[in-house]
């Protein structure tokens, strides 16, 4: 037998209307979990309602379910439903009934509805599949009513979702949140504002998982500490031959083309993340007189560095002076060598990756550095014919 539905918080109402429509409702509701006004009461002992940041508690009610909306887009999971855990939830209530010690799901009224009686679920997204497997047709809900969507977001994320069984969120489920956060226009897409969202809606995470998940986020959102690696591997948009191929060059190397073609495109190029590197030094002297053209290096940091314009520097310097020691070298083989040229060296130094992607307020949002960038993170535009950047910089 269900009592009367009754108003938690008088200082935020809820209709009559609304109140007496669930109240009707239930009374022809199956409720095999034997729910009563008398076990609400308890519950709100055993398990008082959360406080949430920038949302205000409207009462905890016994509703019809047919009134609560899941929207599986807004699951705080990576996935949808886990089965497993919906059947071990159905065995749990089976077995031990409603849980008077848990905290109920939360929701809000439904603002894409036309109907007032209507709510929308922030929690509680495998509990209802549980539900329906039991055939139970209403069910206890903490309602609230949020300043805005960010304070919903933050709700259904640091709410307490059930009790023995309980599935915590892992990682990909927080960066769920994050990457539908910034696609929403609730946060801006930049380190600090993810870390801020991060240490709200996982607070109740240590130190390294909420670290795991910033770097997860930075990743998926394409921020990275206002830096940009590379990854070796594949062709994606921040990888090296992602780059190379967004600034419009021939490919690296010589991989997959004939001489003709090679001395065609007029050049060759290739990517290192040191100035001495050997083997690139080795494959682009030997490939500039196999083929005849000028060798074009592309520097960048394969590792995040705190100082972009300090990095290029040293990388300048230890190409030169691997550069005198590959001069050193052809020089010693001939007793006469003639006076040193430097403009016949045909490996030359192109420029480096943009790696500082902060936006710039001055440039509508822009990335700070763009395409390839001479040793200060100006963009230089790429030319088959230039000299190298070591003659003028530093």
């Amino acid at each position: 037998m269900f009592y009367s539905i009754h108003l938690m918080n008088p200082t935020i109402n809820i209709s009559v209307e609304v109140l007496a429509m669930w109240q009707k409702v239930l009374l022809t509701c199956n409720n095999p979990l034997g729910l009563t006004e008398e076990i609400l009461q308890e519950s709100l002992e055993t398990a008082p309602p959360k406080e949430y940041s920038g949302a205000h508690f409207m009462g905890r009610y016994i509703i019809p379910r047919q009134f609560v909306r899941y929207d599986e887009a807004q699951q705080p999971r990576d996935k949808n439903n886990d089965s497993e855990h919906v059947n071990n939830l159905t065995n749990n209530f089976n077995t031990v009934g409603y849980r008077k010690e848990s905290q109920p799901p939360i929701a809000c009224f439904d603002s894409q509805s036309t109907s007032i009686y209507s709510l929308k679920a922030q929690s509680g997204f495998n509990r209802d599949g549980a539900l329906n497997n039991l055939g139970q047709e209403c069910y206890i809900f903490d309602i609230y009513e949020y300043e805005d969507e960010y304070a919903e977001v933050v709700a259904r994320n640091v709410s307490n979702h059930h009790s023995n069984p309980q599935m915590d969120q892992k990682i990909p489920d927080y960066v769920k949140e994050v990457v539908n956060a910034k696609e929403r226009g609730l946060i801006e897409n930049t380190q600090d504002a993810i870390d801020a969202f991060v240490e709200v809606i996982a607070a109740d995470r240590t130190v390294t998982q909420r670290s795991k998940i910033k770097k997860a986020s930075y990743s998926e959102c394409e921020v990275f500490s206002n830096f940009r690696t590379y990854n070796s591997t594949g062709h994606g948009k921040n990888t090296l031959n992602g780059f190379i191929a967004a600034q419009n060059l021939a490919k690296q190397g010589i991989e997959g083309r004939s001489k003709g073609e090679i001395q065609t495109q007029g050049y060759i190029v290739y990517c290192s993340g040191a100035g001495n590197n050997k083997s690139v030094w080795a494959r682009a002297i030997s490939n500039s007189v196999k083929y005849g053209v000028p060798v074009y290096v592309i520097g960048y940091s394969q590792n995040r560095v705190d100082d972009l314009e300090e990095f290029r520097g040293k990388f300048i310097a230890d190409w030169n002076e691997q550069k005198e020691t590959w001069v050193k070298f052809a020089m010693s083989i001939f007793d006469d060598c003639g006076e040193f040229d430097e403009s016949r060296i045909q490996v030359k130094l192109a420029g480096f990756k943009a790696q500082y992607i902060k936006p710039d307020p001055n440039d509508k949002g822009r990335p700070t550095e763009q395409n390839i960038v001479d040793m200060y993170g100006s963009s230089i535009q790429f030319d088959p014919k230039a000299d190298c950047i070591t003659l003028t910089q530093p």
